[in-house]
């Protein structure tokens, strides 16, 4: 089956890799999601395609409810359901999954619905909490670990909103600073590697228990939607944190690519496939940082008709293996 994606500027390079080792034809449109749904929307051809998109997809909203249940078959009467909101479609479908299921007479009550963004980009929470609009206009879009929930224009933010107001819940907007800690503590405490897009209901609940929000028989559940196992992206992050110029910054470049060559072990990869997940860095510094991996024994190389492809080896595979204890120093 041919695969096309039509991505934003602004995604995770783990994700952008992943399509592109499996061979899916790229297309990038606009900075966010929002930008991305409203070309394909535009499109003559649309009826060509499977709407992928969960936005745009009815089947998406009845798969994700049955989220609802399995948190019922697994905790008895849940009191808070934290979920992570971009476009607000997941909460939508939780919403109706214990919806049904209270109608359907197996709970009493619909659990309380906490809506959960980013400081970043929080269209959702500023409308419910009714933000000046010209503030909401002025946000713009600040650089965010967060990008798997980067929605500028969610097409379910008015519904998304009437649920959580109809489950007597409530929203709050996230740090880009506690959002790492709550990655830290996951691994540290459950051995959970989850994506800062999803680890970010933790730093929920302890701003909101600040705020005397729960009592304390209360059950409160966290949905953690997406793993941090995509590698690069886990070095964008520690990235993000180290204040180190020069060095350090060419450090974590060349374990970017390190990461990338890790995820095409089976095939290889190219320079020029490296550079275009990147983006934004030259071909040549690229080749660069790949004949230095080359001469550490981190990588190795193979020709294949005019095409040079590369492989992480068994000591370059180690490096990345060490990073999983860096995360939890950092």
């Amino acid at each position: 089956m041919n695969c096309l994606n039509i991505i934003p500027r602004i995604i995770d390079v783990g994700k952008k890799a992943q399509m592109i080792a499996y061979n899916s034809k790229l297309e990038v449109i606009g900075e966010t999601v929002d930008d991305a749904i409203k070309d394909v929307l535009k499109r003559k051809n649309i009826d060509d395609f499977y709407q992928g998109t969960p936005d745009l997809n009815p089947l998406t909203l009845e798969a994700q409810k049955t989220i609802a249940y399995e948190i019922i078959n697994q905790v008895e009467d849940p009191s808070w359901i934290l979920i992570p909101m971009g476009s607000g479609e997941l909460l939508v479908s939780l919403w109706k999954g214990f919806y049904e299921l209270q109608n359907a007479k197996v709970i009493k009550n619909v659990p309380k619905l906490v809506g959960v963004q980013s400081q970043a980009l929080s269209p959702i929470v500023d409308e419910f909490l009714r933000k000046d609009k010209i503030e909401r206009k002025n946000q713009g879009i600040q650089k965010s670990l967060a990008l798997g929930i980067l929605v500028k224009n969610p097409l379910y933010k008015d519904l998304a909103i009437k649920c959580i107001r109809e489950s007597e819940g409530t929203v709050i907007a996230i740090p880009e600073d506690k959002i790492l800690n709550s990655i830290d503590k996951l691994i540290r405490h459950e051995g959970i590697f989850a994506e800062p897009a999803s680890a970010l209901t933790i730093a929920a609940i302890q701003s909101l228990n600040e705020k005397n929000s729960f009592d304390i028989n209360e059950k409160i559940v966290c949905l953690i939607t997406g793993s941090g196992l995509k590698a690069p992206y886990v070095l964008e992050a520690i990235s993000s944190q180290t204040k180190t110029t020069g060095k350090g910054s060419i450090i974590i470049t060349k374990l970017k690519i390190l990461s990338l060559i890790s995820i095409s072990s089976i095939k290889g990869i190219s320079g020029t496939k490296i550079q275009e997940i990147m983006g934004t860095i030259s071909l040549a510094a690229i080749y660069q940082h790949l004949k230095e991996l080359e001469s550490k024994g981190l990588i190795s190389r193979k020709k294949e008709g005019k095409n040079v492809l590369y492989f992480i080896t068994e000591s370059g595979k180690k490096v990345l293996d060490a990073l999983d204890v860096l995360i939890t120093l950092i």
